[in-house]
């Protein structure tokens, strides 16, 4: 069984993109969803840990998409 989780991709006015995850986990993608929508004080979170970011969306992915997203952006 996969993991889901809420991911932030948050855009910073000098160095791009940053791609933090939420800490908890997720069975399946309806369950993270349903948490997005119901937990509008994540955009508050990411504004207090990243006061200067120039914009943010959020998105649920399993564990495997992470992986991917992470390698390919080592690698770029």
């Amino acid at each position: 069984m996969l993991e889901w989780f809420v991911v932030a991709f948050i855009s910073m006015p000098s160095n791009g993109v940053e791609i933090k995850l939420l800490q908890e986990s997720f069975d399946n993608k309806a369950s993270c969803v349903k948490y997005m929508r119901e937990t509008p004080g994540i955009i508050n979170d990411i504004q207090k840990l990243e006061p200067r970011n120039t914009g943010m969306y959020f998105q649920c992915l399993d564990k495997n998409t992470i992986v991917e997203y992470k390698v390919k952006r080592k690698s770029i």
